[in-house]
């Protein structure tokens, strides 16, 4: 199976309607690297790195979302497969109230000078904005919610499941549409990963593993003496769970 480094659109057989509604986004992996996950304690250390500089900056309110997002995308076309890719987002956002006005910042360069660095220039952009403003915002109560966690209840991760085990599960769509009479099969399979952290100033730190699996296929039959053809694609969408294998 021969690997690229990105996703290659001709001839792929899927249509532009499906591969719009996929999010393509990140640097390519290598395939053979292991899935893991960021410890959740360095995530509230570097969470907590934002919320200090922020407030030494002047914010009156800070939330953080850290964010890592795994994708794996498998192509096949009939009895091929087109491409293989795996990609990785990760970073941090910041929001913040600053004299009565929102601020956001943002980066990828996960130490912990960036991180500070992204977190006061938050800060300054709340205060630009605040010159602007007629109304300052003013925020409902809301308690904190401590160290909490949820993770997807799935039996077996994807993205430990070989690649060839889900490509030949494509294949074998496409084998019994061309045995039933079509003339061209596209099929796909979209895994992704969303390891995501909430922190707040307010004492939230909220921690999510979330999976998702979404396999389709678009089928096209050609009328030989017409020239007229049918197109119809599967009706899956993405799901929360794992590949029973």
């Amino acid at each position: 199976m021969k690997r690229r480094e990105f996703l290659h659109y001709t001839g792929l057989g899927l249509g532009a309607g499906l591969l719009s509604q996929i999010p393509i986004i990140g640097k390519a992996v290598p395939l053979e690297a292991p899935w893991y996950t960021i410890d959740v304690a360095k995530k509230k250390e570097l969470a907590d790195v934002a919320l200090n500089a922020a407030r030494s900056k002047g914010a009156t309110y800070t939330d953080v979302r850290i964010g890592r997002y795994l994708n794996q995308f498998i192509i096949t076309r009939e009895d091929k497969v087109e491409n293989v890719v795996n990609t990785e987002s990760y970073g941090i956002g910041i929001r913040v109230l600053a004299n009565g006005s929102w601020g956001f910042a943002s980066t990828d360069q996960m130490d912990k000078d960036s991180i500070a660095r992204a977190a006061a220039t938050a800060v300054a952009i709340a205060k630009e904005n605040a010159r602007l403003l007629t109304t300052p915002v003013q925020l409902a109560p809301q308690k904190g919610y401590g160290e909490v966690s949820w993770k997807t209840p799935i039996e077996k991760n994807a993205f430990d499941v070989p690649v060839k085990e889900k490509a030949d599960l494509l294949l074998s769509v496409s084998d019994v549409a061309m045995k039933g009479g079509a003339d061209y099969v596209g099929s796909f399979m979209f895994l992704v990963n969303e390891q995501k952290y909430f922190a707040s100033s307010d004492g939230s730190y909220i921690d999510q593993d979330v999976h998702r699996i979404w396999p389709t296929f678009q089928i096209t039959k050609i009328d030989k003496a017409t020239g007229k053809f049918e197109t119809r694609n599967a009706l899956s969408s993405p799901a929360e769970w794992a590949m029973n294998t």
